[in-house]
């Protein structure tokens, strides 16, 4: 993204309060006096109590001038102009004056609304007095009026909102803000009260907070003018200007939103949007002098002079005082050499502004163009007095005391030019010429030499330059060592330059060579401190590194040195989120994607933390956004597939996850989420077929064996099953999910022995596995280890109060050595099962069943709901036990008996959800 050269200047403080009122009709009053509606909210007229406001005054800052080292012809080029927005006549201006109104002797309001508050004071009726006499300009009266209506009714918003805008007119914001966030409290429904809120932040240079409640305002009216007006205002300040453009380029059509467009393109370097957009606001207002003024500072942005000479020539004869517009006009006319016009208009210039660094030296350098050395040497000499630190004043008096003979007064002040300018060939042609006249041949050999030398690196930094460009083109196309080696010889020929360096980093990057490309981000910033890609991609390579803190230092100068930085946004985000800092981590990847509206990895890096706070709504918004931009990111269709599963589309996640296996076929991750999808939708066969690519793709990899394993185990293909979890355990011993599902295996098949080893091999990796202590209790009451096996259930219910199963055996084996803590616990489970509904032994069994089958155990949940089934016989669970047996038998891959009990189930209850849910996934697999 280009980032040109600033062309606008910051919004005054104070023009920005009245611009904002300029929206409404300002004050509003209670909805029962009828006779005083006109002055309700009615957006967005203009407000009668404050004169309209208009933008006006151009501020263009002191040039640089550029002689020839031959003395000849003058050629000067404009440091960028600025433009500054102050608004009309702005109620702030005025306020001195209405200050005293508290002298006054009485406020008197119109003899029928007087007579209302007289009669019945109510807080409507004295908003509809401080709005009359606020329209009055009368503020003191208006204040009391205001406080009024407040004390009557506290919490009437209006008074509140009528109050802070009275506030910030006067420009008190601090006061402003505390009444705008009590009217936003009252009635958050209000733009108003949000954007009010917003202005009054942003006098109070409170930045984020007043960007924040412009959002606010934004999100009940999304084109409501004063909070897009507000809010890019903010952002221009913040230098984000492709947020800027991002919120006006679909705005309403408003004159003060189409300015604030024209600003944002020209600050961020699309000067041709700026000019095509301003040129309409002339021709749509023809009459405005700011207009064209604003136009004419565009032109000169494009080395257009002429027609902005015509354009600041149209400014001054609309409005002649605007001093700001005639100096722009006189630099322009300067630019083109057209001496005779701008002479008048510099003499005039100067006449009202004496004492003036830039009438001094433009009247000064008009002389010296002219050939009116003595009359140059006088003012040129006032505006160094003034300005001592100057480049082009001290070289304009010594080129013009060379030409009156002055050789040593002309020696000093293009020395001190020097000084400030050590490289200024002309400075260094212009002294040698002074030293030969004061006989010095030798020292002006010297400078001559310097001047041939910097031509010499003029020379030899364009050769660098091509180099550098066909360097580009190689790394483009992949021919890094080549693109490597063409950096290093245009750095040997200019070594100064900045940008090969950083684009040599780049390279080195793409090969891999992490210390070489450090070492040449290092001297970038040696270089030039305050390039922003530098710093960003040094924060990269820290982050790699795990030097964190460093990292952090790098993307906040990087974001600091460009505020509209997406890429360093994104980076220092990515890092906040690694730190588990989600708030900031957000905030920054919404500013990311609001300054690159086209950032895709920002929209699925917001995505993913978003997804991770469970804002799958609008998580599900940001993957489809990174979507859009770009279609086949595999890791935003991998983040909205979860999403879809999370939020109960499985169909859809499905179709997602195998659009990623399309794109990516050979991806081991991809494969691993599709075949977890496949699985909980009861396809376990499609759920395996996945899952044997993984381990084909990644065979070493712990996870797809594991995966593999399990679904293996689900099938009952155990001993396939205990080959697959073996090969994981071997992968990463420290998988204790893998030698629990293991020892499972082992106790199925009746080798208990080894099941016991095997779940205390799970115990040694992760102690507090309640499963794998109830296994090893169960397994250590059947070898006759009773207290072993109390000791792990005990363990258990510390872990899991609930774990009811635990408690159950506990209890029973516990009977006879301990009847009393058996009953305790018996008790415990009572409560526990009637917190939880469960009446009856078959109950019991069931809620047994769902605890065994979450430890995987299938075999012992199927059994222990059958037996649940026979205890029940038509008792008031059988619907739930047919149920939970019915998608036990399914999660186990016996599709063929969980159809069945499914089908028994729905007779039973016909509307139950997860029944008819689990009935069309069979019936769409048998489809």
């Amino acid at each position: 993204m280009p980032r040109g050269p600033p062309l606008f200047e910051t919004i005054e403080e104070s023009s920005s309060i009245c611009k904002f009122m300029r929206y409404w009709n300002a004050f509003t009053i209670g909805s029962e006096m009828r006779n005083w509606r006109k002055n309700m909210l009615n957006w967005p007229r203009k407000p009668r109590f404050l004169l309209a406001a208009s933008v006006r005054g151009v501020r263009v800052r002191m040039s640089d001038l550029f002689v020839n080292p031959a003395g000849g012809p003058m050629r000067m080029a404009l440091l960028r102009p600025f433009l500054r927005i102050s608004f009309g006549l702005c109620c702030c201006a005025e306020l001195a004056m209405h200050q005293v109104c508290g002298a006054q002797a009485a406020c008197k309001g119109p003899a029928d609304l007087e007579k209302a508050i007289a009669s019945h004071p109510t807080a409507p009726a004295y908003s509809a007095l401080g709005a009359y006499f606020a329209q009055h300009n009368d503020f003191s009266c208006a204040l009391t009026a205001f406080k009024s209506a407040i004390r009557l009714e506290p919490k009437s918003w209006e008074a509140h909102y009528n109050l802070g805008l009275l506030l910030l007119g006067r420009g008190d914001a601090s006061h402003a803000a505390r009444e705008f966030r009590a009217a936003a409290a009252l009635h958050p429904e209000l733009p108003q009260t949000h954007a009010g809120l917003g202005m009054a932040l942003m006098q109070l240079k409170q930045m984020d907070g007043a960007i924040s409640e412009f959002k606010a305002a934004l999100k009940i009216d999304a084109k409501f003018i004063p909070a897009l007006d507000g809010l890019t205002k903010a952002l221009i300040e913040q230098k984000r200007y492709s947020a800027a453009v991002a919120y006006l380029k679909d705005a309403p059509r408003d004159e003060q939103l189409q300015l604030n467009l024209a600003i944002a393109y020209s600050k961020n370097g699309y000067i041709e949007q700026a000019i095509q957009l301003l040129s309409q606001i002339v021709k749509q207002d023809p009459a405005s002098a700011q207009a064209h003024s604003n136009l004419a500072i565009a032109l000169t942005e494009q080395n257009r002079y002429r027609e902005a000479a015509g354009e600041f020539e149209q400014a001054l004869r609309l409005d002649p005082s605007d001093d700001v517009a005639g100096v722009s006009y006189l630099k322009t006319l300067v630019i083109l050499a057209d001496f005779d016009t701008a002479l008048p208009i510099a003499k005039g210039y100067l006449r009202r502004h004496p004492e003036d660094f830039e009438a001094l030296f433009l009247m000064g350098f008009i002389d010296r163009s002219i050939g009116n050395y003595h009359q140059a040497r006088l003012t040129l000499n006032l505006a160094v007095q003034l300005k001592p630190d100057d480049y082009d004043a001290r070289y304009s008096l010594g080129f013009v005391l060379a030409k009156l003979g002055k050789a040593a007064e002309a020696r000093e002040q293009l020395e001190k030019a020097l000084q400030l300018k050590p490289d200024s060939s002309e400075a260094h042609f212009q002294l040698a010429g002074v030293l030969r006249k004061l006989g010095g041949e030798k020292e002006a050999r010297e400078q001559l030499k310097t001047v041939e030398e910097h031509s010499e690196q003029s020379v030899e930094r364009d050769v660098a330059g091509v180099k550098a460009n066909q360097a580009n083109e190689y790394l483009k196309s992949g021919e890094i060592q080549r693109a490597v080696d063409l950096y290093r010889e245009a750095i040997r020929e200019d070594p100064k330059n900045v940008r090969t360096q950083y684009n040599l980093a780049l390279a080195l990057d793409r090969q891999g060579d992490v210390v070489a490309e450090r070492e040449a981000l290092e001297k970038a910033v040696a270089l030039d401190a305050s390039f922003a890609p530098v710093r960003n991609q040094l924060g990269f390579l820290l982050l790699q590194a795990g030097k964190i803190e460093e990292a952090e230092k790098q993307f906040k100068e990087a974001i600091s040195l460009d505020p509209q930085y997406a890429e360093a946004q994104n980076n220092l985000a990515v890092l906040y989120g690694q730190q588990g800092k989600n708030a900031e981590a957000e905030l920054l990847f919404r500013q990311a994607v609001e300054d690159d509206p086209r950032y895709a990895q920002a929209y699925l890096n917001l995505g993913l933390i978003l997804a991770g706070g469970s804002r799958f709504p609008e998580a599900e918004h940001a993957f489809d956004t990174a979507l859009r931009l770009e279609p086949d990111n595999t890791k935003a269709l991998t983040g909205k597939a979860m999403v879809l599963t999370r939020t109960g589309r499985a169909d859809e996640a499905i179709d997602a996850f195998r659009r990623v296996v399309a794109l990516d076929p050979n991806s081991a991750g991809a494969r691993l989420n599709l075949g977890i999808a496949l699985a909980d939708r009861f396809d376990l066969d499609g759920a395996l077929a996945q899952f044997s690519e993984a381990v084909r793709l990644e065979p070493s990899s712990a996870v797809t064996r594991y995966n593999r394993g399990r679904t293996l185990l689900d099938l009952r293909r155990n001993d396939e099953a205990k080959t697959e979890l073996n090969a994981a355990t071997h992968a990463d011993p420290t998988l204790a999910e893998a030698w629990y599902l293991l020892g499972l295996i082992e106790r199925q098949a009746g080798n208990n022995e080894a099941a016991l080893s095997l779940f205390e091999k799970t115990l040694t990796i992760h102690p507090d596995n309640p499963d794998a202590l109830f296994k090893l209790g169960q397994e250590l009451l059947h070898k006759g280890d009773q207290s072993g096996a109390i000791a792990r259930w005990r363990r258990v219910v510390e872990i899991d109060p609930n774990y009811g199963q635990a408690l159950y055996n506990l209890a029973h084996v516990l009977a006879k050595s301990d009847p009393g803590e058996s009953k305790k616990l018996l008790a415990r489970l009572t409560r526990l099962q009637a917190d939880n509904h469960i009446l009856d032994r078959a109950q019991t069994l069931g809620n047994f069943a769902l605890v065994s089958a979450a430890a995987h155990d299938w075999p012992e949940a199927i059994s222990q709901l059958k037996e649940a089934l026979e205890i029940c016989d038509k008792c008031a669970a059988l619907p739930l036990l047919r149920k939970d047996l019915g998608l036990i038998y399914c999660r186990s891959g016996d599709l063929k008996n969980g159809l069945i009990e499914l089908l028994e189930a729905q007779k039973l209850a016909p509307q139950d959800p997860d029944i008819v849910a689990a009935l069309k996934i069979l019936h769409q697999r048998n489809n």
